[in-house]
């Protein structure tokens, strides 16, 4: 009988326990870049109108997962977030709460001269945080400092520009 648990426990502790983490099972860390590194990404020009760069912003922030997109053409300006993935938090002096985390892209467009463009892209991460259920709200924006981000919608947008620009170009030939 004595055997028999012993044997339970240790069977029961193998399975309980937690594999020891190797070096190589975590993923690494991006790196952060500098403030003037972060200012190269944020600014980029095409050669391409306006007319043409307007709408292939609208649909990559769209192709990106960007929600709640409100943009004025006559302006040259978009604002747009992600989808917030939220959680409850508990706080001992206020209690329970709700923690929202979602990406915020502002851009700024602008035509310089008739065959080119300029974009200024603003990423920021938003955290609101809700104190208790029906307590006060606040919100907090840090800037994006990781380059994956712009990259990927500069990838969209530059393969939108570029389907954007055979099509007008395939129909300026047919005419």
């Amino acid at each position: 009988m004595k055997k028999m648990f012993a044997a339970a426990v240790i069977a029961a502790s193998v399975v309980v326990a937690p594999m020891p983490a190797m070096a190589g099972d975590k993923a690494p860390k991006p790196v952060e870049l500098s403030v003037s590194e972060i200012a190269a990404l944020q600014s980029k020009s095409y050669d391409a109108p306006y007319e043409v760069l307007f709408p292939a912003v609208m649909s990559s922030l769209q192709a990106n997962g960007y929600i709640n997109v409100n943009a004025n053409r006559d302006a040259g300006t978009a604002t747009a977030q992600t989808d917030a993935k939220g959680k409850v938090i508990y706080n001992i002096l206020w209690g329970f709460g709700k923690k929202k985390r979602t990406q915020m892209a502002s851009l700024f467009m602008e035509p310089v001269g008739k065959e080119h463009s300029r974009l200024r892209l603003n990423l920021t991460i938003v955290e609101a945080k809700q104190r208790g259920f029906i307590g006060q709200g606040l919100s907090d924006g840090v800037p994006v400092k990781v380059g994956e981000p712009y990259q990927a919608f500069y990838s969209t947008l530059d393969r939108e520009i570029a389907m954007r620009m055979a099509e007008a170009n395939g129909g300026a030939a047919a005419k």
